[in-house]
Protein backbone atom coordinates (compact mmCIF):
# COMPACT_ATOMS: atom_id res chain seq x y z
CA UNK A 1 0.00 0.00 0.00
CA UNK A 2 2.84 2.38 0.80
CA UNK A 3 4.27 1.75 -2.67
CA UNK A 4 0.91 2.62 -4.24
CA UNK A 5 0.56 5.93 -2.38
CA UNK A 6 4.21 6.84 -2.96
CA UNK A 7 5.57 6.44 0.57
CA UNK A 8 7.89 3.61 -0.38
CA UNK A 9 9.58 2.49 -3.57
CA UNK A 10 8.61 -1.04 -4.60
CA UNK A 11 12.25 -2.10 -4.98
CA UNK A 12 12.70 -1.58 -1.24
CA UNK A 13 9.89 -4.06 -0.59
CA UNK A 14 11.22 -6.93 -2.70
CA UNK A 15 13.74 -8.30 -0.23
CA UNK A 16 11.39 -7.85 2.76
CA UNK A 17 8.80 -9.82 0.76
CA UNK A 18 11.38 -12.58 0.23
CA UNK A 19 12.05 -12.59 3.97
CA UNK A 20 8.33 -12.67 4.72
CA UNK A 21 7.73 -15.63 2.41
CA UNK A 22 10.73 -17.50 3.82
CA UNK A 23 9.52 -16.78 7.36
CA UNK A 24 6.10 -18.21 6.57
CA UNK A 25 7.68 -21.33 5.08
CA UNK A 26 9.98 -21.66 8.10
CA UNK A 27 7.00 -21.47 10.46
CA UNK A 28 5.11 -24.07 8.41
CA UNK A 29 8.20 -26.28 8.50
CA UNK A 30 8.45 -25.96 12.27
CA UNK A 31 4.76 -26.76 12.72
CA UNK A 32 4.98 -29.81 10.46
CA UNK A 33 8.07 -31.12 12.24
CA UNK A 34 6.33 -30.64 15.59
CA UNK A 35 3.43 -32.84 14.42
CA UNK A 36 5.73 -35.83 14.09
CA UNK A 37 6.36 -38.26 16.93
CA UNK A 38 8.44 -36.35 19.53
CA UNK A 39 8.84 -33.71 16.84
CA UNK A 40 9.12 -30.70 19.16
CA UNK A 41 11.75 -32.46 21.27
CA UNK A 42 13.78 -33.35 18.19
CA UNK A 43 13.63 -29.75 16.94
CA UNK A 44 14.89 -28.46 20.27
CA UNK A 45 17.58 -31.14 20.37
CA UNK A 46 18.83 -30.05 16.95
CA UNK A 47 18.88 -26.35 17.81
CA UNK A 48 20.36 -26.91 21.26
CA UNK A 49 23.39 -28.89 20.07
CA UNK A 50 23.98 -26.62 17.06
CA UNK A 51 23.76 -23.46 19.16
CA UNK A 52 25.94 -24.87 21.91
CA UNK A 53 28.58 -25.99 19.41
CA UNK A 54 28.51 -22.60 17.65
CA UNK A 55 28.74 -20.80 20.99
CA UNK A 56 31.70 -22.83 22.27
CA UNK A 57 33.56 -22.44 18.98
CA UNK A 58 32.86 -18.70 19.01
CA UNK A 59 34.28 -18.25 22.51
CA UNK A 60 37.37 -20.20 21.44
CA UNK A 61 37.70 -17.79 18.51
CA UNK A 62 37.37 -14.86 20.93
CA UNK A 63 40.26 -16.28 22.94
CA UNK A 64 42.34 -16.48 19.76
CA UNK A 65 41.47 -12.85 18.99
CA UNK A 66 42.38 -11.49 22.44
CA UNK A 67 45.63 -13.45 22.24
CA UNK A 68 46.52 -11.44 19.15
CA UNK A 69 46.90 -14.53 16.98
CA UNK A 70 46.28 -14.33 13.25
CA UNK A 71 44.37 -17.45 12.28
CA UNK A 72 42.72 -15.90 9.24
CA UNK A 73 40.85 -16.92 7.21
CA UNK A 74 39.59 -19.46 9.76
CA UNK A 75 39.21 -16.82 12.48
CA UNK A 76 38.77 -13.13 11.77
CA UNK A 77 41.88 -11.26 12.89
CA UNK A 78 41.51 -8.34 15.31
CA UNK A 79 44.45 -6.00 15.83
CA UNK A 80 45.19 -4.83 19.36
CA UNK A 81 45.08 -1.09 20.04
CA UNK A 82 45.86 0.49 23.43
CA UNK A 83 43.52 3.39 22.61
CA UNK A 84 40.50 1.34 21.55
CA UNK A 85 38.73 -1.12 23.87
CA UNK A 86 38.63 -4.53 22.27
CA UNK A 87 35.29 -6.30 21.90
CA UNK A 88 36.09 -9.67 20.28
CA UNK A 89 33.20 -11.02 18.25
CA UNK A 90 34.62 -14.26 16.79
CA UNK A 91 33.36 -14.65 13.21
CA UNK A 92 29.94 -13.10 13.85
CA UNK A 93 31.18 -9.61 12.85
CA UNK A 94 29.37 -7.73 15.62
CA UNK A 95 29.68 -8.05 19.43
CA UNK A 96 25.95 -7.83 20.17
CA UNK A 97 25.18 -10.48 17.57
CA UNK A 98 27.67 -12.78 19.27
CA UNK A 99 26.15 -11.94 22.65
CA UNK A 100 22.77 -13.04 21.32
CA UNK A 101 24.25 -16.32 20.06
CA UNK A 102 25.84 -16.95 23.47
CA UNK A 103 22.50 -16.31 25.18
CA UNK A 104 20.99 -18.88 22.81
CA UNK A 105 23.83 -21.14 23.87
CA UNK A 106 22.98 -20.70 27.55
CA UNK A 107 19.32 -21.48 26.82
CA UNK A 108 20.54 -24.60 25.01
CA UNK A 109 22.60 -25.71 28.00
CA UNK A 110 19.55 -25.25 30.23
CA UNK A 111 17.40 -27.38 27.92
CA UNK A 112 20.01 -30.11 27.54
CA UNK A 113 20.39 -30.27 31.32
CA UNK A 114 16.62 -30.29 31.82
CA UNK A 115 16.22 -33.24 29.46
CA UNK A 116 19.12 -35.11 31.08
CA UNK A 117 21.24 -34.93 27.94
CA UNK A 118 24.00 -32.96 29.62
CA UNK A 119 25.63 -33.75 32.94
CA UNK A 120 25.11 -31.10 35.61
CA UNK A 121 28.82 -30.43 36.09
CA UNK A 122 29.40 -30.24 32.35
CA UNK A 123 26.46 -27.86 32.05
CA UNK A 124 28.00 -25.68 34.75
CA UNK A 125 31.41 -25.72 33.05
CA UNK A 126 29.97 -24.85 29.63
CA UNK A 127 27.90 -22.07 31.20
CA UNK A 128 30.96 -20.48 32.84
CA UNK A 129 32.83 -20.69 29.54
CA UNK A 130 30.01 -18.97 27.65
CA UNK A 131 29.68 -16.32 30.38
CA UNK A 132 33.36 -15.52 29.85
CA UNK A 133 32.62 -15.01 26.17
CA UNK A 134 29.64 -12.81 27.02
CA UNK A 135 31.80 -10.66 29.26
CA UNK A 136 34.36 -10.29 26.45
CA UNK A 137 31.69 -8.92 24.10
CA UNK A 138 30.99 -6.16 26.68
CA UNK A 139 27.44 -6.25 25.38
CA UNK A 140 24.85 -4.52 27.53
CA UNK A 141 21.99 -6.66 26.21
CA UNK A 142 23.37 -9.49 28.37
CA UNK A 143 22.91 -7.25 31.41
CA UNK A 144 19.17 -7.57 30.82
CA UNK A 145 18.81 -11.02 29.26
CA UNK A 146 20.77 -12.94 31.90
CA UNK A 147 18.89 -11.51 34.91
CA UNK A 148 15.59 -12.31 33.17
CA UNK A 149 16.77 -15.89 32.53
CA UNK A 150 17.90 -16.15 36.14
CA UNK A 151 14.65 -14.73 37.50
CA UNK A 152 12.55 -17.21 35.54
CA UNK A 153 14.71 -20.10 36.73
CA UNK A 154 14.82 -18.80 40.32
CA UNK A 155 11.01 -18.52 40.46
CA UNK A 156 10.81 -21.98 38.91
CA UNK A 157 8.51 -20.69 36.19
CA UNK A 158 10.22 -22.67 33.45
CA UNK A 159 10.99 -26.33 32.94
CA UNK A 160 9.80 -29.57 34.42
CA UNK A 161 12.62 -29.79 36.97
CA UNK A 162 13.61 -26.83 39.18
CA UNK A 163 17.15 -25.58 38.81
CA UNK A 164 19.19 -25.29 42.01
CA UNK A 165 19.10 -21.72 43.23
CA UNK A 166 22.68 -21.94 44.44
CA UNK A 167 23.74 -22.72 40.86
CA UNK A 168 21.72 -19.78 39.52
CA UNK A 169 23.29 -17.41 42.04
CA UNK A 170 26.76 -18.80 41.42
CA UNK A 171 26.49 -18.29 37.65
CA UNK A 172 25.21 -14.73 38.08
CA UNK A 173 28.06 -13.91 40.45
CA UNK A 174 30.57 -15.44 38.02
CA UNK A 175 29.25 -13.25 35.21
CA UNK A 176 29.27 -10.12 37.40
CA UNK A 177 32.84 -10.93 38.39
CA UNK A 178 33.91 -11.38 34.77
CA UNK A 179 32.32 -8.05 33.80
CA UNK A 180 33.63 -6.15 36.83
CA UNK A 181 37.22 -7.38 36.65
CA UNK A 182 37.48 -7.59 32.85
CA UNK A 183 39.67 -4.43 32.54
CA UNK A 184 42.17 -5.89 35.01
CA UNK A 185 42.08 -9.29 33.33
CA UNK A 186 42.54 -7.60 29.96
CA UNK A 187 45.62 -5.75 31.20
CA UNK A 188 47.16 -9.01 32.33
CA UNK A 189 46.35 -10.71 29.01
CA UNK A 190 47.64 -7.83 26.89
CA UNK A 191 44.51 -6.23 25.43
CA UNK A 192 42.35 -3.25 26.40
CA UNK A 193 38.79 -3.29 27.69
CA UNK A 194 36.28 -0.65 28.75
CA UNK A 195 35.19 -0.36 32.38
CA UNK A 196 31.57 -0.66 33.46
CA UNK A 197 31.46 3.11 33.99
CA UNK A 198 32.73 3.70 30.44
CA UNK A 199 30.15 1.30 28.99
CA UNK A 200 27.33 2.97 30.95
CA UNK A 201 28.39 6.58 30.62
CA UNK A 202 30.04 6.54 27.20
CA UNK A 203 28.77 8.14 24.04
CA UNK A 204 25.34 6.79 23.06
CA UNK A 205 24.36 7.13 19.42
CA UNK A 206 21.14 5.21 20.10
CA UNK A 207 19.58 8.04 22.11
CA UNK A 208 19.86 10.29 19.05
CA UNK A 209 18.34 7.60 16.82
CA UNK A 210 15.42 7.19 19.23
CA UNK A 211 14.81 10.95 19.25
CA UNK A 212 14.74 10.97 15.48
CA UNK A 213 12.40 7.97 15.34
CA UNK A 214 10.02 9.62 17.80
CA UNK A 215 10.01 12.80 15.71
CA UNK A 216 9.16 10.77 12.59
CA UNK A 217 6.31 9.10 14.46
CA UNK A 218 4.88 12.47 15.49
CA UNK A 219 5.21 13.85 11.97
CA UNK A 220 3.82 10.76 10.21
CA UNK A 221 1.64 8.93 12.75
CA UNK A 222 -0.82 7.23 10.40
CA UNK A 223 1.17 5.67 7.57
CA UNK A 224 4.77 6.30 8.62
CA UNK A 225 7.63 7.50 6.46
CA UNK A 226 7.53 4.35 4.33
CA UNK A 227 9.12 0.94 4.58
CA UNK A 228 12.92 1.22 4.65
CA UNK A 229 12.42 4.96 4.93
CA UNK A 230 14.14 5.62 8.24
CA UNK A 231 17.57 6.28 6.70
CA UNK A 232 16.27 8.72 4.09
CA UNK A 233 14.13 10.56 6.62
CA UNK A 234 17.07 10.70 9.00
CA UNK A 235 19.18 12.49 6.38
CA UNK A 236 16.38 15.02 5.95
CA UNK A 237 16.09 15.89 9.64
CA UNK A 238 19.52 15.09 11.12
CA UNK A 239 20.73 18.70 11.00
CA UNK A 240 18.09 19.61 13.60
CA UNK A 241 19.15 16.94 16.12
CA UNK A 242 22.20 16.16 18.26
CA UNK A 243 25.02 14.16 16.72
CA UNK A 244 24.49 10.44 16.31
CA UNK A 245 25.33 8.00 13.49
CA UNK A 246 23.92 7.40 10.05
CA UNK A 247 21.66 4.37 10.20
CA UNK A 248 18.93 2.73 8.17
CA UNK A 249 17.16 1.51 11.32
CA UNK A 250 16.27 3.23 14.59
CA UNK A 251 17.84 0.38 16.62
CA UNK A 252 14.51 -0.18 18.35
CA UNK A 253 12.02 -2.52 16.70
CA UNK A 254 8.91 -0.91 18.20
CA UNK A 255 9.83 2.66 17.28
CA UNK A 256 11.19 1.61 13.90
CA UNK A 257 7.95 -0.05 12.82
CA UNK A 258 5.94 2.88 14.15
CA UNK A 259 8.14 5.31 12.21
CA UNK A 260 8.09 3.34 8.96
CA UNK A 261 4.62 1.75 8.97
CA UNK A 262 2.66 4.16 11.15
CA UNK A 263 1.30 3.80 14.67
CA UNK A 264 -1.92 1.86 13.87
CA UNK A 265 -0.17 -0.86 11.83
CA UNK A 266 2.69 -1.19 14.34
CA UNK A 267 0.33 -1.43 17.32
CA UNK A 268 -1.73 -4.06 15.53
CA UNK A 269 1.39 -6.12 14.79
CA UNK A 270 2.71 -5.96 18.35
CA UNK A 271 -0.69 -6.56 19.94
CA UNK A 272 -1.04 -9.74 17.86
CA UNK A 273 2.49 -10.89 18.76
CA UNK A 274 2.01 -10.23 22.47
CA UNK A 275 -1.31 -12.08 22.50
CA UNK A 276 0.31 -15.02 20.68
CA UNK A 277 3.25 -15.00 23.12
CA UNK A 278 0.92 -15.01 26.10
CA UNK A 279 -1.15 -17.86 24.72
CA UNK A 280 1.83 -20.01 23.75
CA UNK A 281 4.31 -19.30 26.54
CA UNK A 282 2.51 -17.92 29.59
CA UNK A 283 -1.10 -19.13 29.80
CA UNK A 284 -1.79 -22.41 31.64
CA UNK A 285 1.81 -22.54 32.91
CA UNK A 286 2.89 -23.44 29.38
CA UNK A 287 6.55 -22.76 30.16
CA UNK A 288 6.63 -25.78 32.46
CA UNK A 289 7.03 -27.73 29.23
CA UNK A 290 10.76 -27.91 28.48
CA UNK A 291 10.31 -27.30 24.75
CA UNK A 292 8.05 -24.30 25.30
CA UNK A 293 10.47 -22.86 27.85
CA UNK A 294 13.40 -23.27 25.45
CA UNK A 295 11.60 -21.26 22.77
CA UNK A 296 10.44 -18.75 25.36
CA UNK A 297 14.02 -18.07 26.45
CA UNK A 298 15.07 -17.64 22.82
CA UNK A 299 12.23 -15.19 22.15
CA UNK A 300 13.08 -13.19 25.26
CA UNK A 301 16.70 -12.89 24.11
CA UNK A 302 15.68 -11.76 20.62
CA UNK A 303 13.07 -9.39 22.05
CA UNK A 304 15.58 -7.67 24.34
CA UNK A 305 18.13 -7.43 21.54
CA UNK A 306 15.48 -5.93 19.23
CA UNK A 307 15.05 -3.01 21.62
CA UNK A 308 18.59 -1.81 20.86
CA UNK A 309 19.34 -3.24 17.41
CA UNK A 310 17.71 -5.19 14.59
CA UNK A 311 18.63 -8.91 14.87
CA UNK A 312 15.51 -10.03 13.00
CA UNK A 313 16.78 -8.22 9.90
CA UNK A 314 19.32 -11.05 9.60
CA UNK A 315 18.08 -14.30 8.06
CA UNK A 316 20.34 -16.41 10.27
CA UNK A 317 18.36 -15.12 13.28
CA UNK A 318 14.92 -14.68 11.72
CA UNK A 319 14.51 -18.09 10.09
CA UNK A 320 15.54 -20.27 13.06
CA UNK A 321 13.26 -18.19 15.29
CA UNK A 322 10.45 -18.68 12.75
CA UNK A 323 10.93 -22.47 12.85
CA UNK A 324 10.71 -22.40 16.66
CA UNK A 325 7.62 -20.19 16.52
CA UNK A 326 5.95 -22.63 14.13
CA UNK A 327 6.77 -25.45 16.52
CA UNK A 328 5.39 -23.49 19.45
CA UNK A 329 2.19 -22.67 17.59
CA UNK A 330 1.65 -26.35 16.82
CA UNK A 331 2.16 -27.29 20.49
CA UNK A 332 -0.44 -24.72 21.57
CA UNK A 333 -3.03 -25.46 18.89
CA UNK A 334 -2.38 -29.04 17.77
CA UNK A 335 -5.92 -29.66 16.47
CA UNK A 336 -6.56 -26.35 14.75
CA UNK A 337 -4.06 -26.53 11.92
CA UNK A 338 -5.19 -26.39 8.31
CA UNK A 339 -4.36 -29.65 6.61
CA UNK A 340 -3.82 -29.17 2.90
CA UNK A 341 -3.09 -32.21 0.78
CA UNK A 342 -1.24 -31.49 -2.45
CA UNK A 343 0.39 -33.73 -5.05
CA UNK A 344 4.06 -34.42 -4.44
CA UNK A 345 4.93 -32.48 -7.55
CA UNK A 346 3.79 -29.22 -5.92
CA UNK A 347 6.39 -29.05 -3.12
CA UNK A 348 8.98 -30.30 -5.58
CA UNK A 349 8.09 -27.49 -8.00
CA UNK A 350 8.16 -24.95 -5.19
CA UNK A 351 11.59 -26.19 -4.10
CA UNK A 352 13.03 -26.03 -7.60
CA UNK A 353 11.55 -22.59 -8.19
CA UNK A 354 12.94 -21.40 -4.88
CA UNK A 355 16.43 -22.65 -5.71
CA UNK A 356 16.32 -20.98 -9.14
CA UNK A 357 15.22 -17.69 -7.59
CA UNK A 358 17.92 -18.00 -4.95
CA UNK A 359 20.58 -18.50 -7.62
CA UNK A 360 19.34 -15.49 -9.61
CA UNK A 361 19.21 -13.29 -6.52
CA UNK A 362 22.72 -14.38 -5.55
CA UNK A 363 24.06 -13.58 -9.02
CA UNK A 364 22.35 -10.19 -8.86
CA UNK A 365 23.94 -9.49 -5.50
CA UNK A 366 27.32 -10.67 -6.78
CA UNK A 367 27.18 -8.08 -9.57
CA UNK A 368 26.94 -5.38 -6.92
CA UNK A 369 29.86 -6.90 -5.02
CA UNK A 370 31.90 -6.94 -8.24
CA UNK A 371 31.08 -3.27 -8.75
CA UNK A 372 32.46 -2.33 -5.35
CA UNK A 373 35.54 -4.46 -6.03
CA UNK A 374 36.08 -2.58 -9.29
CA UNK A 375 36.17 0.75 -7.43
CA UNK A 376 38.53 -0.65 -4.81
CA UNK A 377 40.94 -2.10 -7.33
CA UNK A 378 41.07 0.88 -9.71
CA UNK A 379 43.77 3.48 -9.10
CA UNK A 380 41.31 6.31 -9.78
CA UNK A 381 37.55 6.53 -10.09
CA UNK A 382 37.91 7.48 -13.74
CA UNK A 383 39.77 4.22 -14.32
CA UNK A 384 36.86 2.07 -13.17
CA UNK A 385 35.65 0.09 -16.21
CA UNK A 386 32.10 1.02 -17.15
CA UNK A 387 31.21 -2.60 -17.86
CA UNK A 388 31.85 -3.50 -14.22
CA UNK A 389 29.35 -0.97 -12.88
CA UNK A 390 26.77 -0.74 -15.68
CA UNK A 391 23.22 -1.33 -14.57
CA UNK A 392 21.84 -4.61 -15.97
CA UNK A 393 18.47 -4.76 -17.66
CA UNK A 394 16.93 -6.65 -14.73
CA UNK A 395 18.06 -6.20 -11.15
CA UNK A 396 16.55 -6.08 -7.69
CA UNK A 397 19.27 -3.66 -6.57
CA UNK A 398 19.03 -0.71 -9.01
CA UNK A 399 19.90 1.83 -6.32
CA UNK A 400 23.40 0.37 -5.97
CA UNK A 401 24.07 0.75 -9.67
CA UNK A 402 22.84 4.34 -9.39
CA UNK A 403 25.31 4.72 -6.54
CA UNK A 404 28.11 3.56 -8.81
CA UNK A 405 27.17 6.30 -11.26
CA UNK A 406 27.10 8.80 -8.41
CA UNK A 407 30.66 7.85 -7.54
CA UNK A 408 31.76 8.96 -10.99
CA UNK A 409 30.07 12.37 -10.73
CA UNK A 410 32.46 15.29 -10.26
CA UNK A 411 30.97 18.48 -8.75
CA UNK A 412 31.10 21.33 -11.26
CA UNK A 413 29.44 24.58 -12.15
CA UNK A 414 26.28 24.89 -14.26
CA UNK A 415 24.98 21.42 -13.48
CA UNK A 416 21.43 20.81 -14.65
CA UNK A 417 18.51 20.60 -12.26
CA UNK A 418 18.17 16.93 -13.19
CA UNK A 419 21.80 16.21 -12.30
CA UNK A 420 21.46 17.97 -8.95
CA UNK A 421 18.18 16.18 -8.22
CA UNK A 422 19.91 12.84 -8.86
CA UNK A 423 22.62 13.62 -6.31
CA UNK A 424 19.99 14.81 -3.81
CA UNK A 425 18.02 11.59 -4.22
CA UNK A 426 21.12 9.45 -3.81
CA UNK A 427 22.15 11.35 -0.68
CA UNK A 428 18.85 10.30 0.91
CA UNK A 429 19.38 6.68 -0.06
CA UNK A 430 23.10 6.62 0.82
CA UNK A 431 23.77 9.15 3.55
CA UNK A 432 27.46 8.34 3.59
CA UNK A 433 29.89 11.05 4.55
CA UNK A 434 31.46 11.39 1.09
CA UNK A 435 28.03 11.59 -0.56
CA UNK A 436 26.88 14.41 1.74
CA UNK A 437 30.16 16.19 1.12
CA UNK A 438 29.77 15.85 -2.64
CA UNK A 439 26.24 17.23 -2.42
CA UNK A 440 27.48 20.24 -0.44
CA UNK A 441 30.16 20.94 -3.07
CA UNK A 442 27.55 20.72 -5.83
CA UNK A 443 25.36 23.22 -3.99
CA UNK A 444 28.25 25.67 -3.57
CA UNK A 445 29.29 25.49 -7.22
CA UNK A 446 25.72 25.96 -8.37
CA UNK A 447 24.74 28.96 -6.27
CA UNK A 448 22.90 27.33 -3.37
CA UNK A 449 25.04 28.13 -0.28
CA UNK A 450 22.19 27.72 2.24
CA UNK A 451 21.59 24.16 1.10
CA UNK A 452 25.33 23.51 1.20
CA UNK A 453 25.51 24.71 4.77
CA UNK A 454 22.66 22.41 5.82
CA UNK A 455 24.27 19.45 4.05
CA UNK A 456 27.46 20.03 6.02
CA UNK A 457 25.45 20.36 9.22
CA UNK A 458 23.88 17.00 8.38
CA UNK A 459 27.33 15.57 7.66
CA UNK A 460 28.56 16.63 11.09
CA UNK A 461 25.46 15.28 12.85
CA UNK A 462 25.61 11.85 11.17
CA UNK A 463 29.39 11.45 10.94
CA UNK A 464 30.87 13.31 13.94
CA UNK A 465 33.95 11.10 14.23
CA UNK A 466 35.31 11.83 10.75
CA UNK A 467 33.91 15.36 10.57
CA UNK A 468 37.23 17.05 11.57
CA UNK A 469 38.82 15.68 8.37
CA UNK A 470 36.11 17.29 6.26
CA UNK A 471 36.37 20.51 8.25
CA UNK A 472 40.05 20.71 7.30
CA UNK A 473 39.20 19.88 3.69
CA UNK A 474 36.65 22.69 3.47
CA UNK A 475 39.08 25.05 5.15
CA UNK A 476 41.54 24.41 2.33
CA UNK A 477 38.78 24.96 -0.25
CA UNK A 478 37.80 28.22 1.43
CA UNK A 479 41.33 29.58 1.06
CA UNK A 480 41.08 29.40 -2.73
CA UNK A 481 37.41 30.14 -3.46
CA UNK A 482 35.22 32.81 -1.90
CA UNK A 483 32.08 30.73 -2.48
CA UNK A 484 33.45 27.97 -0.29
CA UNK A 485 34.66 30.52 2.27
CA UNK A 486 31.12 31.85 2.77
CA UNK A 487 29.85 28.37 3.58
CA UNK A 488 32.91 27.42 5.62
CA UNK A 489 32.30 30.28 8.05
CA UNK A 490 28.89 28.80 8.87
CA UNK A 491 30.09 25.22 9.35
CA UNK A 492 29.96 23.58 12.79
CA UNK A 493 33.20 23.88 14.73
CA UNK A 494 35.90 21.32 14.11
CA UNK A 495 35.42 19.81 17.57
CA UNK A 496 31.63 20.06 17.55
CA UNK A 497 30.10 17.29 19.71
Amino acid sequence: MQSVIGLSRFQYSVYPLFYFVLTVFAMILGANWAKQLQGAEKICLMFAWVQLLASVLSVLMQCIQIAGLDWSPIVMYMAHSPDTPMRPFANVAQPNQLALLLCFGLASIWWLAQTKRLNGYLALAFSVFLLWGLALTQSRIAWIILPVFALLAWCRAIGEYPMRRTAILLLLLVYVGFVWFLPSIADMLGFSSATIAERVGGRSERSGLLQQAWFMIKQHPWFGVGWFGFGAEQVKIAADFPSTIYAEHSHNLVLNLMAELGVPAALLIFAALLFWFYQTCVARSAAKNNQVAFVMLSLIAVGVHSMVEFPLWYAYVLLPIAVLMGMLHQIRWPDQAWVITVPRVVPAAISVTGMVVLVLVTLDYQRVVDGFKAFRQAETIAAVPEAAIARPGLTLLPDYFDYFQLMKVTPKENMSAQEIAFIERMSLRFGYVHVLNKLAEVYVLNGQPAKAQRSLQTLQRLHPIVYPNYFDYWQSLAQNDERFAVVFLQMPKRDAP
